[in-house]
């Protein structure tokens, strides 16, 4: 069996890039980001290297603010500074006589050469920290091979499996792991974790009729797209709505059934773009104030927005032609929403030309809204 590609690459140390220490708080993870982007953000700082420094800040938040995602960077960072696995990751099996840190290797990895192990380990935590999971699980059985006593391999396979949503098979590589290593708290939360999901899963029992039916098991990321694909559904039936149940025309040649259509359309956009990460956080995109209190180029492109929405995406794109553009998260908002303006504007038998000219004004703002509940709601710890 060949090896996966492991595209490997050089990880910078995250903490360094915020000015923290391993210790920091979530909060202090979130204030210090945001103390950052306001100073490096590209609208704000015109300096050539302030948008390379601005990528890795998004870079290291991304990764500090998720916890899960952390333990497994931390872990990783420990084992490129050096640390042996065994030193973080397992504790003695017996309480009266606790082996050195030179012997726990010998013991626990079966004559595994130390520095092949932490290197398989090191492997299989950056590829579940990159998202590459099936990398993950054949590093992590890698490490298995190499040392069947050591819990880390088995806990990586469980954080595979977990993610995946195959709870059973995380449940016992987690049990198998913690009888390696009773000591560790993060494994036995991840255990009770597996425990809990479990056992509600087993008390939801199927009714007689469809009990023997087959169950279709879908990865995690297909139950998203799934949602996605509902969500960007339910936008373009409203946007048929806007021709088949038009209503009533009244000031302007409106009806109330168009301004709620595109208030519901713009909402679902702009929640689905950020859910689905095709922009950055709104107050990334669009930060509201320079240094001084002075107000930025986003906060003004917002406020022109929501007087007359062609207007503000002439503006932006002369500013994208005369200072290199601003950020893609910008485009990307003020293209889908222009793209839909215009899809309301061919379809509403009424009045399509004070559509086109102003249904961008509502849409737009709606969509802010939908982006920033988005944001909201994946920063909640």
């Amino acid at each position: 069996m060949g090896e996966p590609p492991n595209h490997e690459r050089v990880m910078q140390n995250h903490y360094e890039v915020l000015g923290l220490s391993m210790h920091a708080t979530q909060e202090a993870i979130r204030r210090r980001y945001r103390e950052l982007v306001r100073r490096y953000h590209p609208d704000v700082n015109p300096s050539p290297q302030a948008k390379e420094k601005f990528l890795q800040i998004q870079e290291a938040y991304q990764v500090l603010s998720d916890p899960e995602r952390r333990r497994h960077y931390d872990a990783l960072l420990r084992l490129q500074l050096g640390e042996p696995p065994s030193a973080r990751y397992s504790q003695p099996r017996s309480q009266s006589s606790r082996p050195s840190s030179e012997e726990a290797p010998r013991s626990q990895t079966r004559n595994a050469p130390p520095d092949e192990l932490r290197r398989v380990i090191i492997q299989a935590e950056r590829a579940f920290l990159q998202g590459r999971l099936q990398d993950a699980l054949y590093w992590a059985k890698q490490a298995t091979r190499l040392a069947p006593r050591h819990a880390k391999g088995h806990e990586i396979i469980g954080d595979v499996y977990r993610t995946q949503g195959h709870y059973e098979a995380a449940l016992n590589a987690y049990t198998y792991a913690i009888q390696l290593d009773p000591h560790n708290p993060d494994l036995q939360r991840k255990l009770d974790t597996m425990i809990e999901r479990t056992r509600s899963k087993s008390a939801a029992t199927p009714s007689p009729v469809i009990r023997n039916l087959p169950v279709l098991k879908l990865p995690a990321e297909w139950k998203l797209y799934a949602a996605q694909s509902l969500g960007w559904g339910a936008v373009l039936f409203l946007i048929t709505l806007a021709y088949t149940v038009p209503g009533t025309p009244m000031l302007m040649g409106w009806s109330w059934n168009l301004l709620v259509y595109l208030g519901l359309a713009g909402f679902l956009t702009g929640f689905l773009m950020a859910v689905s990460r095709w922009v950055a956080p709104i107050v990334d995109a669009f930060p509201w104030r320079r240094g001084g209190g002075q107000i930025s180029a986003g906060g003004v492109l917002v406020g022109v927005s929501a007087l007359c929405f062609p207007l503000a995406v002439l503006l932006y794109t002369l500013l994208a032609l005369t200072q290199g553009g601003l950020s893609r998260s910008v485009a990307r908002v003020f293209s889908v929403a222009g793209i839909l303006t215009l899809g309301f504007a061919l379809l509403y038998p009424h009045d399509w030309l004070n559509t086109a000219l102003f249904g961008g004004n509502l849409l737009f703002l709606a969509l802010m809204s939908g982006w920033y509940l988005a944001d909201n709601l994946r920063l909640t710890p």
